[in-house]
């Protein structure tokens, strides 16, 4: 290298280098002065190197290109293998220096190579080459002898300080070619002079920069090119230095690698004969005698040496790191502290949020006490009313009610009436309307009067009390004794605990204690009733039916001359407000504070807890409920008492069967005293009475405990204290009485016993509906469970508007059709967050145990759960979209755009219709295994028993998935149906709603297409795909095409080679797959056999159909072979038959045209889209600078980004980056905007995905009111955003928000 002597001689050989070459080149026995190529390979694989770098070292030597080796190429080649191994990278050209014979190495102490001089100093003379096999006058065969030291004093050679370019142009220091090809000098000439704008003849750095930016280089390979370029080290490029620099470009994208030091051959001609010291140029005339000329071309060197000014440059470097090492370190400083400090706020925020959440559920406390009080102070003081107008009104005349005794009563005072027997003359006269005591009744016989227990008596119909009345005194002085005689125990003094049970009316029926006597109220049927049993009352819709008496749930009514009861939810009162239904409790009744306490509860389901503290109990038992607060009551059974959950029980039904007289309740007496342990037991005195309310199989009972002027009081007392006084008769009480009707929209079959089967338009009586999924209900008095999506109601049972706000000012600030919006979206987000919690019971529950207990292989239990994960992380995700969501806008706030998420959320469903189409034989398996093993049958049933079933079997839970995707189209439809005309939320509604249905259709294909589901599986596990670039799942959607369909298989071959091939032929694109091992198939059906082991191998990446043609050959030609091409690759592939060809040809390209058109029409529909225009109140300018540390989506740890903003029905999509974490897109786009405080900004981004659809990176949203806040005032500004419902993820944006007018 003439501006670094030293570097040349890197190249060269020494004589004795040369000497030791020679000698092992004897060695290998040359013939003819020649080694052969199989020698020399032989030979130089000793040195351990590669076999491509020999290769190289082999066609830089062999300067003749002959195949062998002559003594000087061997030495070349040995120069080379010895500077690799010492870590030297190979030139991309041949040295000149190694081609010429060996001379020694230059040495500043060897006077031989050195001048000296008083005006220079030392100064070493580069060898000079001769120009091709020329012989000097002298006999020197291209070498010049090194100049003598005294040479430049004696005049012996002439020497010259001319430096002008006549003296520099014939100068044969250097070679005459410069390694950068022609057509790039001229290339990127041209880009040079199109950069130099000011014609200066240099570029600055920063032009350089510009320049280079496109090239796709790291910054190491750019600082690299640029050291090497700049030959001058003037921190600027001149053109030719800017030719090398591009050509070094050129040579880092092809692959090559960089020199560590510029090679001569690269070196500009115009800097070969500059140096870092005075250069002096020997120039040889061969025309005339020998004449060496030395002309001086530069200055003499500055006194600061050239590793001065690199260790200053180091030292500069090292202080500007250390700067930024500061800089960086403060930075993080800065960010743990600002970290720190909104840690700091939000647990702040969180505890005041806290503190005042509990401050508003104890005033909400006060203000439902303060409720409670108020009312109950009514509720004496209208007692206290009524009994003064009884008072002062006297007695009316009151129908008497014969009774007949069931138990003998013993009196145990002078005011209690006594009876024996159980028979027809043992009957008593009773006037209801006598002021009473709950339980107790007023009453003569055989001329004495007095109370005693109502449960022991039984009324007597009226054609027996009307024989009973005439044989008995007349009814008005009988009449008279009774008034009399309550009037003369009050005038005694006694205080009367008693109450009027209902208003004074002439007309009773079958008088109970907690019957309201109604007048002539009249009712309408809401829809037709059948009679249960003989004493329900039959009609039909629209009849009008007189009301006799109310119960609870039951009324007493009279049609067309017939009495009965029936369920007071079939009919409405005419003329009387829906609340008239609490008619059924008499508003003067009071209620003791032992009532208030316990109440009876029936279990639904059984609950297991292994928490202390918890109360067990199994379905069926009767619980005596203490203390109802929140999801978690207080209850005891017997002498156990503890916390139970509060959905787990029902209200326990009252025993309707004593309306009509059939059946009375069990009587005990107690014959043993016991002392209660705790509040919900029973004190026990021997001789009380105590009705019996419910049984235990642990020895207690439940019973009301009858003692007259004394709070009734309810609890447990054991069994063996008491005696039973007689048994109950009559028949059994009604059914349970129904919540609501429903009719059902569609025929259903029963797939397990406990279900029921109905057909299209019958109704069903709903018995219970505390899952959401399956309803219990009853058919022409046959119980069963059923699926709620086969049913809708007949009529709006309740209103769901109000279930999603505890804010009564913002539930009133909305309108009706905006509470029934927010209701409907409630339903949805609610029975979301269920619809998980039974996706993961089926994980903890089932499909646990089921692995762990080995009974079912690893291929059964994918056969029966199937993806039942990657359902549970598909609505994961909504639900987590949801809650972030309702977060953003505030909890029990309105939720102003649910659809933009459904829409996204619901596109990447398509795990469903993997499990949809797989599940039937799952179910089938399961059914199989269960029927024909019965240690299966059982262990199934006992893992069922878990609390969080609620006595579902795992058949009904698998189930739901299906019932789940057909909801959402309902749920959408109604929530559509609420959302006003150019709400901003009922485009991405319309859109969610063709999601949904297109999934619904999707799922509904899959199960239609079995078969092609179960060859799309049997490709997944027997087709390798390893090595492709995303992770391929055949039976799942495709990117744009909808689910992935396999149009055609077959066996084909290779054209050239014969290799036999697979083919599958899906609607997106071609696999080509060959067989690991050989094996043969006579047809499609053996292929995809569940018993065929085979094992395929991908033999190339997919070839998508919509970058692929397809053509034949030379339609003459009789050899079924056609070609494939796809990018740059061709297929020349070959079938069987003429036919097997044809049917290849014509589906491949039918499916490639039906991918194109999809194509073609989703961008017109988003042109269109983006198209329209529109007008607000402003306009919002987006930019997406960049995203950060995005989640990796590609097995390589990349992923190929794109953003998707939108705002409502704009949209904009960005480029697709590609192997990035760190996008920069620099992305703009314009949103027109409508509502300040309904318009939300959504950024998006997703991973492009070839053969699915895209995966979801995360997504962040801005509401404009919070945009406003911010920008108002401010102009640009930049904001980074948190991705959300994803690990990791930043966005980076630039905003701008315009107002029209000032708005």
């Amino acid at each position: 290298h003439p501006q670094f002597p030293f570097k040349v001689y890197v190249w060269a050989i020494s004589p004795e280098e040369r000497n030791k070459h020679d000698q092992k080149f004897d060695t290998l026995s040359p013939s003819m002065g020649y080694v052969s190529g199989e020698q020399a390979r032989k030979f130089f694989l000793q040195s351990g190197l590669p076999s491509n770098v020999l290769a190289d070292i082999w066609a830089l030597a062999d300067m003749n290109k002959d195949g062998k080796m002559d003594r000087l190429e061997f030495s070349i080649a040995m120069k080379l293998i010895k500077l690799k191994l010492q870590g030297t990278p190979l030139p991309s050209a041949l040295p000149i220096i190694m081609k010429q014979p060996p001379v020694p190495a230059p040495s500043l102490n060897n006077p031989t190579s050195t001048m000296t001089s008083s005006a220079y100093g030392t100064m070493l003379l580069p060898l000079i080459p001769t120009m091709g096999n020329a012989t000097l006058p002298n006999g020197t065969m291209g070498m010049l002898h090194p100049i003598p030291a005294g040479a430049l004093t004696t005049g012996t050679w002439d020497l010259s300080a001319s430096s002008s370019p006549s003296m520099m142009s014939p100068m044969a220091a250097v070679p005459s070619d410069w390694a950068v090809p022609h057509a790039s000098r001229l290339k990127y000439r041209q880009q040079f002079n199109s950069l130099d704008k000011q014609m200066t003849g240099y570029l600055t750095g920063q032009q350089v920069r510009g320049a280079m930016a496109t090239t796709m280089l790291t910054q190491t390979q750019l600082a690299s090119i640029w050291t090497l370029a700049d030959v001058d080290k003037d921190g600027k490029l001149k053109a030719e230095e800017f030719i090398l620099a591009m050509h070094l470009v050129d040579m880092a994208k092809s692959g090559q690698p960089l020199p560590l030091t510029l090679p001569t051959e690269l070196v500009p001609p115009s800097q070969r004969y500059s140096s870092s010291f005075s250069q002096y140029v020997v120039t040889v005339n061969l025309k005339s005698t020998l004449k060496l000329t030395v002309s001086k071309l530069f200055p003499p060197l500055c006194s600061v040496s050239f590793e001065d000014k690199f260790k200053a440059n180091l030292e500069r470097g090292n202080a500007e790191l250390e700067k930024r090492r500061l800089a960086l370190q403060e930075a993080e400083r800065r960010e743990q502290e600002r970290r720190a400090q909104k840690e700091r706020e939000e647990r702040e925020r969180r505890e005041k949020e806290a503190r005042e959440a509990e401050e508003r559920r104890r005033k909400e406390e006060e203000r439902r006490l303060e409720r409670q009080r108020e009312l109950e102070r009514q509720k004496e003081e209208e007692r206290h009313r009524e009994i003064e107008r009884k008072e002062v009104r006297g007695h009316v005349s009151a129908a008497l009610t014969s009774f007949k005794a069931l138990y003998p009563f013993t009196a145990r005072n002078n005011e209690e009436l006594i009876f024996f027997s159980i028979v027809p003359v043992s009957s008593c006269q009773v006037d209801e309307t006598t002021e009473r005591e709950e339980g107790w009744l007023y009453g003569s016989r055989q001329g004495k009067m007095g109370w005693f227990p109502e449960s022991y008596v039984e009324r007597v119909d009226r054609s027996d009390a009307a024989n009973n009345t005439a044989a008995a005194s007349p009814k008005m002085p009988l009449q008279s004794q009774l008034s009399n005689a309550l009037e003369a125990a009050k005038a005694a003094g006694t205080k009367s605990a008693f109450t009027p049970t209902h208003s004074p009316n002439p007309i009773s029926f079958y008088i109970l204690t907690t019957t309201q006597v109604v007048g002539n109220l009249l009712a309408q049927a809401l829809c037709s009733w059948t009679a249960k049993t003989d004493n329900h009352l039959n009609f039909n819709k629209d009849d009008v039916i007189q009301v006799l008496e109310q119960q609870e749930n039951w009324w007493l009514g009279e049609l067309n001359g017939e009495q009965g009861w029936f369920p007071k939810t079939y009919v409405t009162l005419l003329g009387e407000e829906e609340s008239s239904d609490m008619k059924s409790s008499p508003p003067d009744a009071p209620e003791s504070s032992d009532s208030l306490q316990f109440e009876e509860y029936v279990a639904l389901y059984t609950y297991e807890s292994p928490e202390r503290g918890d109360l067990t109990f199994s379905e069926g038992d009767v619980i005596l409920v203490s203390k109802r607060e929140g999801e978690w009551w207080n209850g005891s059974i017997g002498d156990r008492t503890g916390v139970f959950p509060s959905n787990y029980v029902k209200p326990k039904e009252a025993d309707t069967s004593s309306i009509s007289g059939k059946k009375k309740p069990e009587i005990a007496q107690v014959i043993k005293a016991h002392t209660s342990t705790g509040s919900e037991q029973l004190n026990l005195e021997n001789g009380q009475l105590i009705v019996i309310l419910g049984k235990t199989a642990s020895g207690w009972w439940l019973g009301e405990l009858q003692a007259r002027g004394k709070k009734r009081q309810k609890g447990w007392f054991p069994a063996s204290n008491v005696k039973i006084l007689g048994s109950n008769s009559g028949k059994s009480t009604p059914a349970h009485q129904p919540v609501c009707q429903v009719i059902a929209i569609y025929d259903y079959t029963a797939a397990n016993q406990d279900e029921m089967s109905f057909t299209k338009g019958q109704l069903i009586n709903v018995l219970d509906k505390n899952d959401p999924d399956w309803w219990k209900g009853e058919i022409n008095g046959i119980p069963g469970l059923f699926p709620t999506n086969y049913v809708k109601m007949t009529t709006v049972d309740c209103d769901p508007s109000q279930q999603w706000c505890a804010d009564l000012n913002s539930l009133d600030s909305l309108s009706p059709q905006e509470k029934k919006r927010q209701g409907y979206i409630h339903e949805l987000l609610q029975t979301e967050e269920r619809y998980v919690d039974d996706l993961q019971i089926v994980l903890e529950v089932f499909h646990k145990p089921m692995s762990e207990s080995g009974r079912l292989n690893d291929a059964e239990m994918s056969m029966i759960f199937v993806n039942w994960k990657e359902l549970l992380a598909c609505n994961t995700k909504l639900v987590k979209a949801f809650r972030v969501r309702k977060k953003t806008g505030g909890e029990n706030m309105p939720v102003q755009m649910i659809g933009d998420i459904l829409a996204a959320e619901l596109s990447h469903m398509q795990p469903y219709i993997r499990f949809c189409s797989c599940q039937i034989n799952g179910a089938t398996l399961l059914q199989t295994r269960t029927d024909s093993e019965p240690d299966f049958k059982d262990f199934l049933k006992k893992i069922a028993t878990d609390y969080r079933c609620k006595g579902m079997p795992l058949s009904s839970f698998l189930l739901k998935p299906m019932q789940r995707i057909t909801r959402y189209p309902l749920h959408i439809k109604n929530i559509l149906e609420c959302t006003a005309e150019g709400h901003a939320d009922r485009g991405p509604l319309k859109e969610a709603l063709e999601r949904a249905e297109e999934l619904c259709q999707q799922v509904n294909e899959g199960v239609r297409e079995k078969e092609n589901s179960d060859r799309l599986e049997w490709i997944q596990n027997h087709v390798q795909c390893d090595g492709a670039a995303e992770h391929l799942v055949f039976n799942s959607l495709t990117n744009c095409l909808g689910p992935r369909k396999l149009l055609h298989s077959g066996k084909m071959f290779k054209a050239k080679s014969n290799k036999e091939l697979w083919a599958f032929l899906f609607n997106d694109f071609l696999l080509l797959t060959h067989a690991a091992k050989q094996f043969t198939s006579s047809g499609l059906d053996k292929l995809f056999s569940n018993r065929n082991n085979v094992q395929l191998k991908m033999y190339k990446p997919p070839v998508l159909l919509n970058e692929v043609l397809v053509k034949l050959p030379d339609p003459s030609s009789d050899e079924p072979t056609f070609h494939i091409s796809h990018i740059d690759r061709v297929y020349i592939l070959r079938t069987d038959n003429i036919n097997e060809r044809t049917a290849w040809v014509q589906k491949i390209k039918a499916a490639s045209e039906e991918f194109i058109e999809t194509e073609k029409k989703k961008r017109e529909k988003a042109y269109q889209a983006r198209s329209v225009k529109t007008s607000g109140i402003g306009r919002l300018l987006v930019t997406i600078l960049e995203a950060t540390e995005l989640k990796a989506a590609k097995p390589n740890g990349k992923s190929n980004p794109y953003c998707e903003v939108t705002m409502g029905a704009q949209i904009f999509t960005s480029r697709t980056l590609n192997d990035t974490l760190n996008p920069k897109w620099n992305f703009n786009c314009q949103f027109h905007i409508k509502d300040l405080y309904q318009d939300v900004l959504c950024i998006t981004i997703f991973e492009r995905d070839q053969f699915s659809p895209d995966d979801f990176l995360g997504r962040t949203e801005v509401p404009m009111a919070t945009i406003k806040k911010e920008v108002e005032n401010k102009g640009l500004v930049t904001r980074r955003l948190l991705l959300r419902e994803v690990p990791t993820g930043e966005v980076w944006v630039r905003l701008d928000l315009q107002l029209f007018g000032n708005k």
